[in-house]
């Protein structure tokens, strides 16, 4: 153990406090860590005496699988417990990685595209691929022949070209596993653009051509990948980037690749893989019981159950519309619905987001709720819909013309449009998150982010980084090539098509991607969380194209997607970096998957419009009701025909909702403030773009799904991380992994063979949650028949 300081003792005294004031500022290291660490470098023997803090040491769970423990290592204990400091020299650009990993692309793409109109849809995640691709592989390279089928005299010749054809090119590694994995994570789901194309096809009742629908997915599918080239040296080099949600996969990968340690782990010898494979049985089995068999133990609000009633109690402890107070669930897929796993999320950020919830929801919502602000109490605590002054849903055709633009003597006639409070508390936090990460970014990271501008390699380079130097590279003029063709395909596309969006609306819109590119990355790969834009996209088109919903959902497409696509770019580029796999070989199959993809989801949908009958259709009898297109739309009107100037300018009712942007200016200071101040105190974890961001899935999520969240982050990545640190190392992230596997693979079965066939199970266990006021998203106050509540005017 006294050799795993070694890398301790070699620092001068001058790079050990260097280093040491660098942990104050990182949001990883807390302060009893930093304490003893001190102590470490100066005395090795207390090291025994403090075995709570092993994870300290630069060691990992199983040293004989991830290389000699002398050898350099990541400074972060996570990266350490789930990335080797290995590289398999195996060899992966050749047409087996090629094949299956557009195979893989194409059915993932089309499985999911399919679905994604269907409503209760079903999505196959990327961990299937993972698991899937792997017997696949393994079985190509045990059945081909070694053989190629070229002569020998031009192999001679031409070696690197023909050995690309080597029937069997050798084992199935675990490069060509996590090509195939990164390019499903990225591409093989329906696209964000293909919801438009609905909205503006079948709710708009506009035809477009193939092409352009093919440029629509394309163009902001792949804008993204320039963006996230361009700012590798800030967003995925550096070692702080830890990406967690990575390393649930690369601990999947060494579990099933590399060959297993029976080390003890408090007390535990189980392999990796084992512990694996029982845990995603297990998962497998017991999720028919929340999924299926008795679906109360999903939303197991059992004070909503004992007084199903009783209105305030609904709405303070429900899973559907209330708060989720008691935060109870038996069900895997509601802890992780709001804010993925919480295994793969460091507990410092989970507290953040906890104690937004918590704050924002569980004590400022129920006191604005109960006193009536804004006519809150005639409307669900938390809900997704508008509604108008009759306590309904707002009908949006009672307004519309039939060019779709807004009859104002309809609109004046009818009714405000009326937002519950918990719905209206998410804009305002919206509009905190996207200044504060700004500002954050500034104080904490401007210093950084101008020394990485002059030079790439300040600060030095994380051990895997310096593990890819063998590799060739991916120039930056290649990413800023890729992102010039794209973005001249977009202009093509706006200027030649109807979308009501000018050349400076696409520039503006872009630029919010552009800006925010750096700042989001950051947050991402430090928190696994990040700052949607969608709202702030609506907000700005609402103003700047009043009654034109087609330039509002080019903005948000435009100024949201690419972000959101590039920053996933980003993700997989650093699972690359930790996977070993060549960067050259990944941005080719990046590019020509995504290619793959979008051509799938664009024929798939124009079969499905073309031969389903009365596709999108709210009662279509097979439930194809185009849930997402119609979501899309709504939002359309609303910020694009009703226009964020009737509900937040000035003398609007929702206009004090706008002061949050001043909050998220604030925020971020005083942290700093009280960081810079007493910097051996807890305030180093404060985050605000994550405490305002957070509870960004509020609704439809709700407290409920974060207090599980935190619960189970707490448990694990707190508690069992301190007291038992070499099981937490072993088998952390596994299990996160498992779980996933388990789940994602009994929802398959499930609906192919229950939910498809028309199949269900009624009894008290599966009604007993649903005769509740929760359910039906009871008000407070319930409207009679004639009558009105809202302001006079509007």
């Amino acid at each position: 153990m006294h050799q795993q300081l070694s890398e301790y003792t070699s620092l001068s005294t001058e790079d050990h406090q260097r280093r040491l004031s660098d942990e104050l500022d990182d949001p990883y290291y807390d302060q009893e860590d930093i304490e003893l660490e001190t102590i470490f470098e100066n005395d090795h023997s207390i090291v025994e005496q403090h075995p709570d803090h092993e994870h300290l040491i630069r060691s990992t769970p199983d040293e004989e699988e991830q290389g000699n423990e002398d050898q350099e290592n990541s400074p972060y204990a996570e990266v350490r417990a789930a990335v080797p400091i290995t590289d398999e020299m195996s060899r992966v650009n050749h047409w087996r990685t090629w094949a299956l990993t557009l195979v893989f692309v194409a059915l993932f793409s089309a499985v999911n595209q399919f679905f994604s109109l269907r409503y209760p849809s079903l999505g196959i995640g990327f961990i299937v691929a993972q698991l899937v691709s792997y017997p696949v592989g393994s079985f190509l390279s045990s059945v081909f022949p070694n053989r190629n089928p070229f002569p020998q005299s031009f192999r001679d010749k031409y070696p690197g070209l023909t050995a690309w054809f080597d029937l069997n090119p050798g084992p199935f590694s675990i490069k060509e596993h996590a090509v195939i994995t990164i390019a499903v994570s990225l591409t093989a789901s329906s696209a964000y653009a293909m919801n438009v194309l609905l909205a503006q096809t079948n709710f708009y009742l506009k035809e477009y051509s193939l092409l352009y629908e093919i440029l629509l997915v394309v163009t902001t599918q792949m804008l993204g990948y320039g963006f996230a080239g361009l700012t590798r040296r800030w967003v995925v080099y550096p070692a702080a980037m830890i990406w967690p949600d990575t390393l649930v996969s690369t601990t999947l990968f060494t579990t099933i690749h590399k060959s297993q340690s029976h080390t003890p782990a408090n007390g535990w010898t189980v392999s990796r893989y084992r512990f694996f494979a029982y845990a995603a049985g297990i998962s497998f089995i017991w999720y028919w019981v929340p999924g299926f068999l008795f679906t109360g133990l999903s939303y197991f609000s059992f004070l909503c159950w004992i007084f199903p009633k009783n209105r305030v109690v609904n709405q303070l402890f429900g899973f559907i519309s209330g708060l989720g107070i008691l935060p109870i669930t038996f069900d895997w897929t509601q802890v992780t619905q709001a804010g993925g796993s919480p295994l793969a999320t460091p507990w410092w950020v989970t507290a953040n987001i906890i104690g937004s919830v918590g704050l924002f929801f569980w004590i400022i919502v129920p006191i604005l709720y109960y006193t009536n602000t804004w006519y809150s109490k005639y409307l669900p605590v938390l809900s997704t819909s508008t509604f108008d002054n009759r306590g309904k849903p707002y009908d949006i055709s009672r307004i519309l013309t039939s060019g779709f633009s807004l009859n104002e003597e309809a609109y004046k006639e009818y009714s405000p449009l009326l937002i519950p409070f918990s719905y209206i508390m998410s804009y305002g936090l919206n509009f905190a998150a996207v200044i504060a990460i700004f500002v954050h970014s500034i104080l904490y990271n401007g210093k950084d982010f101008y020394h990485k501008l002059i030079d790439a390699s300040h600060g030095g380079e994380d051990i895997h980084k310096k593990m890819m130097n063998k590799y060739r590279e991916v120039p930056d003029s290649w990413y800023f090539c890729l992102f010039l063709l794209v973005m001249g395909l977009s202009v093509f596309l706006i200027t030649v098509y109807d979308t009501q969006l000018p050349l400076w609306g696409l520039l503006l819109a872009v630029s919010i991607t552009a800006i925010n590119f750096i700042p989001q990355g950051l947050l991402e790969g430090i928190t696994n969380q990040h700052v949607g834009l969608n709202i702030i996209t609506e907000l700005i088109a609402g103003y700047l194209f009043p009654g034109k919903p087609f330039a509002n959902l080019m903005v948000k497409l435009y100024g949201f997607i690419p972000m959101r696509q590039g920053l996933d770019f980003s993700r997989d580029l650093k699972l690359a970096q930790y996977m070993k796999v060549p960067p050259v070989l990944l941005f080719w199959i990046q590019i020509v998957s995504t290619l793959v993809a979008a051509f799938v989801n664009v024929g798939l949908q124009r079969w499905m419009r073309a031969n389903i009958p009365n596709v999108c259709d709210i009662h279509q009898e097979n439930g194809f009701i185009c849930a997402g297109g119609r979501t899309i739309f709504n939002a359309s009107i609303i910020w694009g025909v009703v226009g964020p100037q009737r509900m937040f300018s000035p003398g609007a009712m929702y206009h004090p909702i706008m002061w949050f942007f001043l909050v998220g200016a604030i925020v971020p200071v005083g942290t700093y403030y009280l960081h810079n101040k007493y910097p051996h105190r807890w305030f180093g974890h404060l985050n605000a773009p994550v405490f305002f961001s957070g509870p960004a899935s509020i609704p439809p999520a709700t407290g409920a799904n974060y207090g599980a969240f935190a619960l189970v982050g707490f448990v694990f990545n707190f508690v069992i991380r301190k007291k038992w640190a070499p099981w937490w190392r072993k088998y952390n992230y596994i299990l996160s992994g498992s779980l996933d596997t388990g789940v994602a693979l009994s929802t398959i079965v499930i609906f192919i063979a229950v939910s498809w066939t028309g199949g269900r199970l009624s009894w008290w266990g599966n009604n007993v949650w649903k005769n509740t006021l929760d359910y039906i998203s009871a008000s407070y106050y319930t409207v009679k028949d004639g009558e009105t509540f809202g302001p006079s005017s509007w």
